[in-house]
């Protein structure tokens, strides 16, 4: 493990073991949880990728660790390479890893802020050096490069303004160039934005979210958000982003009861609007729309401890020109609360 992660870690841990009051926090999507807020008999058990609009709670403070790996559908190396060679916008994109620490704080009853900090690795495929040994043998193509380091922080803000029959909050928040975003590959070339751990932009996010439960078992919750994205570094600008979710999952037993297991299903849906580079006004190989299925369990070990897992799996992907589609991503993640 490089030492990156492992002082991402180090601080996580150090971060956890500090004696506050916790409370549950979701993914990175801002998907709130508490125990104590059950009393409220609409408020949310917990989503993988849609946010609630359940909140921490007043100088209630939470704390968590995910991990999401994205799988993709690799362009074969020397088809790759022709496709650059010729104009287009291929990066050879194979896997990408990211290692989220999540802390979020309760400002009042109806006002969370939530800070994400990662460390991303994002490994490629060598598509453009061909490496002829004068036999015109690409020995360099298809090389594994990868790229790892602080990735973009965000801070966002929760704003639960409804709370009769179903929940409702608004949700804003930022991005910061924070992330690492120049380094040369074996080859002695520079990688390419879309394969540095960061941006190099400054993001803005907003959104709303819905939510409740039924019967203390079973909850519900559905969410909007659009991001408009800022240019980044090497002059480029990634397409504006739209997103909607919508989850359901169902509790073995009351909330409330421990240990308690809920069964999560949701439909994750992201639009993406083209890029802009200095070469072109709009990225030809860039943008699109993916629809994903996200079936996972979320685990309330302790009312202090829980955990989850969940796969989301692409059912539609069209995607803007020639680059490669997600072929799996697995989430899991870890929360303490007191």
């Amino acid at each position: 493990m490089s030492s990156n992660k492992l002082f991402f870690l180090s601080v996580f841990l150090s971060l956890v073991m500090v004696p506050k009051v916790f409370a549950h926090c979701g993914v990175c999507e801002v998907s709130s949880y508490s125990p104590e807020r059950q009393k409220e008999s609409i408020s949310s058990g917990a989503m993988l990728n849609s946010p609630t609009a359940t909140t921490v709670g007043r100088s209630h403070v939470a704390a968590g660790f995910v991990f999401e790996y994205d799988r993709f559908n690799s362009i074969a190396p020397d088809t790759a390479h022709a496709l650059h060679e010729s104009g287009r916008d291929i990066h050879g994109k194979d896997y990408e890893e990211y290692y989220n620490m999540l802390l979020g704080y309760g400002l009042w009853d109806d006002l969370d802020i939530h800070l994400v900090a990662p460390i991303v690795s994002k490994t490629s495929l060598q598509i453009e050096d061909a490496g002829d040994d004068g036999a015109g043998i690409p020995g360099n193509l298809g090389r594994r490069e990868t790229f790892s380091g602080f990735g973009d922080m965000r801070l966002l803000g929760k704003y639960r303004f409804w709370k009769k029959f179903v929940e409702a909050a608004l949700i804003a928040g930022i991005k910061f160039p924070t992330g690492t975003t120049s380094k040369k590959d074996k080859s002695g070339n520079k990688f390419e934005p879309e394969q540095a751990p960061g941006s190099g932009s400054w993001d803005g996010e907003f959104g709303l979210a819905l939510s409740r439960s039924f019967f203390h078992q079973l909850s519900f919750a559905q969410s909007f958000k659009y991001t408009l994205k800022g240019e980044g570094a090497q002059d480029r600008k990634s397409g504006d982003e739209f997103r909607y979710s919508l989850g359901t999952s169902y509790a073995l037993r009351k909330f409330g009861k421990y240990p308690n297991l809920s069964i999560v299903a949701e439909l994750n849906n992201i639009w993406m609007l083209r890029d802009h580079s200095r070469k072109e006004d709009k990225v030809f190989d860039s943008g699109g729309t993916t629809i994903f299925v996200t079936p996972g369990l979320s685990a309330d070990i302790t009312r202090n401890i829980s955990a989850f897992w969940a796969i989301s799996t692409p059912i539609y992907q069209n995607l803007g020109g020639e680059h490669e589609e997600l072929k799996i991503r697995i989430l899991a993640g870890v929360n303490i609360h007191f």
